[in-house]
């Protein structure tokens, strides 16, 4: 199975944004809810409206049944290397792709530091900025020199043992009842950015998904934000290769 999701993983990292958002996924569901069976089809867990998983069968239009990955529906999600994922089936029918939801458009303002996605009551302002080691606590290897830990954490995701060169300076959305900031846990420790892998699709209700594909080149990996009715609900990193 390992080696499955690896060679899955590394096709995602060569598909343009709209075809990864096609491997995440949200419910959809008129009792707001699906059953997660395992191949036995006994119920091992349920997803609800909104809470964010992988398809790792998105591809196979053949199959009824889709094994997907979710966490919890709240929180931070991580699948490697302290993964807290479930693994399930569910069924086709009752999946519906981020690339298939409603989309805030890019705007001409944006640059490679600061992304900004709009419609006419929503914006969403993404800030990327250096990696300043002196702002830093940093441990690294003594023999290697690999960096270890970054401010107390060693699960960092992005790079490979090399020293940071950019991370998020900000997530910002802008809604008709006011502005909000993202708190620093949901965008701390996850580097090397990139500006060119974004997408903002809207879910039910007052929800919106902000998905994005980094790497330095080695240490790829996805994020997924939720933010539901303008609180951050969740963040679920896609990290297992």
């Amino acid at each position: 199975m390992k080696k499955i999701i690896f060679y899955i993983l590394a096709f995602l990292l060569c598909l343009p944004t709209q075809a990864q958002q096609r491997f995440f996924g949200v419910i959809q569901d008129v009792d707001g809810y699906t059953n997660v069976r395992d191949t036995s089809g006994t119920v091992i867990g349920k997803l609800l409206d909104n809470h964010v998983f992988v398809d790792w069968d998105a591809q196979k239009s053949h199959k009824e049944w889709h094994s997907v990955e979710y966490g919890t529906e709240t929180g931070i999600t991580k699948t490697c290397p302290n993964g807290n994922t479930h693994i399930g089936e569910i069924h086709k029918s009752r999946i519906r792709y981020l690339a298939d939801l409603p989309q805030l458009k890019k705007q001409p303002q944006s640059t490679d530091n600061y992304l900004v996605y709009a419609n006419d009551t929503l914006t969403v302002e993404i800030g990327f900025q250096d990696f300043n080691p002196q702002r830093h606590t940093i441990v690294c290897d003594l023999e290697t020199g690999f960096v270890r830990s970054i401010d107390g954490c060693s699960d960092l995701i992005g790079i490979e043992n090399n020293m940071p060169h950019e991370e998020y300076a900000s997530i910002t959305v802008k809604h008709p009842a006011g502005i909000l900031k993202f708190p620093t846990v949901y965008i701390a420790h996850l580097y090397e950015p990139s500006p060119n892998n974004v997408g903002v699709a809207l879910g039910k209700g007052n929800t919106l998904f902000i998905s994005t594909q980094n790497s330095d080149g080695a240490g790829g990996y996805y994020a997924v934000w939720t933010v539901e009715n303008y609180f951050v609900k969740s963040l679920f990193v896609l990290h297992d290769f």
